[in-house]
């Protein structure tokens, strides 16, 4: 189960918290709220600070997302690779 919570920066920007677990039933649905942010051509961040656990799937996804969202807070549990990831 995971909760998403979109909060506006500004008219640009969107910042996207994740709580909870990032798998093959989770994914559809951030994709989805990234999708519709990104195709209004507002940068993404994407906050991992509340995943508690992430599967293949939702490995998969973040780095098919690379580039395209940035990436902060992931948890020391998720390996991203060389996915750019930065933390604040």
């Amino acid at each position: 189960m995971i909760h998403v919570k979109e909060n506006i920066v500004d008219k640009l920007s969107v910042e996207i918290l994740l709580d909870g677990n990032l798998d093959d039933e989770a994914v559809p649905l951030v994709a989805d709220v990234c999708r519709n942010h990104l195709d209004r051509k507002e940068k993404v961040v994407l906050n991992l600070e509340g995943l508690l656990h992430i599967n293949r799937a939702g490995r998969t996804f973040l780095f098919e997302m690379r580039g395209r969202i940035s990436i902060v807070n992931p948890p020391e549990f998720v390996e991203l690779g060389q996915l750019l990831v930065k933390s604040e």
